[in-house]
């Protein structure tokens, strides 16, 4: 029996050597394959992975397990390099710390974006690639080392536009360092136009044009002068005469070459107040383009004769004044440039020597006399107006008689006009506060677009009075509210959204004109005008239907006349007002300022003597009110005048006397 039992083990421990157990339970990160083996689980190659990384990762298998890793500009909230959490990775701020001037280099900004980021110049500043968003770490250089790639047409418009942006986002006109760079810009302009004018064939001419500037050049050779012994050079808006002598120069030539060119965009950026010898001139604007006139003579700063420019006016004055470009002092200049001709489209200069020039217009300036004639009016004229206007706010709340709805619409109207010429007086010129500018410029327009708003409501009571329903007073005040203050500010809100930069300029707080802003106030203005216009005439055509028919109520028309009229002339008021306001901020001149500074500070006093004193019942509310006055001083003296007659014989009965 034992026997057996050994054999029974033997053969159990030769099966156990000869083939394998099979498998029932792998371990994990393995799986059993077919033959029963256990073999390692790829966890990277299943639906589950993102489940077992998370988000913005990679994932990495090994023998029985896996790991995962952020995925580049992304790190594990938990900064482990390997991750089995499954929390995934967060984005990285590379710009956050000491690591941005290391990937990004010297003089640049670096912007993050999800999972990367980028660097860009700063201002004053390019890159070597001339692109605007890098990441190669090679930083930025000043721009004023900034040269074409050669003289080729395509290379100089391609330096011209990227400098001009540059510029252009750098805009600094109180800085010398700004003015600099466009001297430095101007030259190096000069500099690669004449080398590709020196290429030309002899009396060749050749053109460029883009979207930044024009070009027009042309070269003799070999010393060689044309009979004619001038060149004329023209592009779009602008020509240059200048005589070949002054173009080469006294010496024999190889070549000799002239170029013309005219920046479409630079006098934006050139400080038009900054006139040298002309401080006294505060206001002064460029009405041409800005051109370089270049040529092979390096005695260009003197030459024998005149070179004549000839201009195209952006807009026309009395004052043009023919400038050049001062590349040393960074300034305009008018020395050695001589005003030949001007009129309403060209201007004439001839100078005596060579740069970059154009056109400046001296705006009419207010000073001396005049400014504090005007000044004092507006002063007295507001004061006097501030104080009519608080008299008829207090007329129209306190005399119980005049309790109407017409008399509602005059008190929030008087009430607006009020407000509106306060801060005029006190904030128009605010303009050094730029923000304080703003606000103060924000809240006239809305005050000024009340004024007109419960102008429309008192035509349309006039309407509903008359035409509507007889003698119907139907306007609700809760209505009347919600539109005269409402609308008003929906039109504000609306503009300051759109373009809030159109709020303050550099000469005014109110709204910028050269963009246009100004129809932000004029639009609805001029709807409101139109629409009360139109019930004014339906108004006057009814009431003369009415004063013509058989059994007209004549004391009731008599008074709707009467407030009709009122109501145009109040209308015509305004409106006149603002026409001259308009005129006189686009161009301010002596005889606008007067005009405008008169009307405007008196507005209040019309409206007090219109719905004041031309009004009966008024004058009768005041006259009642002297009277009562006067009365009650008369009592209170004979009341003091009978207790000092009764104290009289009182004291000298109580002292015996």
């Amino acid at each position: 029996m034992r026997a057996v039992y050994s054999c029974l083990l033997l053969v159990i421990y030769n099966n156990h050597l000869t083939f394998p157990i099979q498998a029932t339970n792998c371990p994990n990160g393995y799986l059993k394959a077919t033959d029963g083996r256990c073999h390692d689980e790829d966890e990277c190659t299943g639906a589950f992975v993102q489940t077992l990384c998370g988000s913005n990762t990679d994932c990495h298998n090994t023998e029985g397990s896996y790991y995962c890793t952020c995925k580049a500009g992304y790190l594990n909230p938990g900064k482990q390099r390997n991750i089995t959490d499954g929390r995934g990775c967060e984005d990285e701020d590379e710009c956050n710390g000491t690591s941005a001037q290391t990937l990004c280099g010297s003089n640049t900004d670096c912007h993050n974006t999800e999972g990367s980021f980028y660097c860009t110049c700063e201002a004053g500043y390019f890159h070597p690639s001339k692109q605007c968003n890098f990441t190669d770490g090679r930083g930025c250089e000043d721009l004023i080392n900034l040269l074409p790639n050669s003289s080729s047409f395509a290379d100089i418009d391609s330096f011209a536009e990227f400098s001009s942006t540059s510029l252009f986002n750098l805009r600094n006109e109180s800085s010398t360092e700004f003015f600099k760079l466009i001297s430095n810009f101007l030259e190096v302009m000069e500099n690669y136009t004449i080398a590709a004018a020196r290429n030309l064939h002899h009396q060749q001419k050749a053109k460029f044009s883009s979207n930044n500037l024009e070009i027009v050049m042309q070269a003799i050779r070999n010393s060689t002068i044309p009979n004619d012994n001038r060149s004329n050079l023209s592009t779009t808006n602008n020509s240059l005469n200048i005589g070949w002598e002054s173009v080469a120069g006294n010496e024999s030539f190889d070549v000799a070459a002239v170029v013309l060119i005219s920046y479409k965009h630079l006098g934006s950026l050139m400080g038009t107040n900054l006139l040298e010898g002309s401080e006294n001139e505060s206001k002064l604007e460029l009405i041409s383009e800005v051109v370089t006139a270049a040529v092979t003579n390096t005695g260009r700063s003197h030459l024998l004769e005149p070179v004549t420019l000839i201009f195209s006016n952006k807009r026309t004055d009395k004052k043009a004044k023919c400038v050049f470009w001062n590349s040393s002092a960074f300034r305009w200049s008018t020395q050695g440039c001589q005003l030949v001709e001007f009129n309403a489209t060209h201007t004439v200069c001839n100078c005596m020597h060579l740069t970059s020039f154009a056109v400046l217009m001296a705006l009419d300036v207010i000073e001396g006399n005049d400014a504090h004639n005007l000044h004092l009016i507006t002063l007295v004229g507001v004061i006097v107006s501030l104080v009519c206007l608080a008299m008829s706010v207090l007329t129209f709340t306190l005399c119980r008689a005049l309790k109407s709805i017409r008399t509602t619409i005059h008190t929030h109207l008087c009430i607006s006009l009020f407000l509106a010429e306060l801060l005029f007086i006190v904030g128009i010129d605010k303009t050094e506060y730029r923000t304080l500018c703003a606000v103060f410029a924000g809240f006239l327009h809305y005050f000024f677009l009340a004024c007109f708003s419960w102008m429309l409501l008192e035509g349309v009571q006039l309407y509903l009075m008359l035409v509507k329903v007889f003698n119907a007073k139907s306007l609700r005040p809760t209505y009347m509210y919600l539109f005269g203050y409402g609308c008003p500010l929906i039109t504000v809100g609306i503009s300051a959204a759109v373009f809030s930069q159109g709020y303050g300029t550099n000469e005014y707080c109110w709204l910028d004109l050269k963009s246009g802003f100004i129809w932000a106030f004029l639009a609805p203005v001029c709807v409101i005008i139109l629409v009360n216009g139109g019930f004014f005439i339906i108004t006057v055509l009814k009431l003369a239907e009415k004063f013509s028919s058989i059994n007209p109520d004549m004391g009731q028309l008599k008074k709707i006349r009467v407030f009709t009229f009122t109501a145009v002339a109040q209308l015509c008021l305004l409106g006149c007002t603002w026409i001259f306001g308009i005129l006189h901020f686009q161009k301010e001149t002596i005889v606008m300022a007067y005009i405008f500074t008169v009307i405007n500070s008196m507005q209040g006093m019309f409206i007090f003597i219109l719905h004041c004193l031309l009004n009966k019942q008024v004058r009768d509310e005041y006259a009642n009110f002297f009277h009562r006055f006067y009365r009650l001083k008369k009592d209170s003296k004979y009341s003091e005048f009978s207790t000092s007659s009764t104290q009289g014989p009182r004291s000298i009965h109580e002292t015996g006397m």
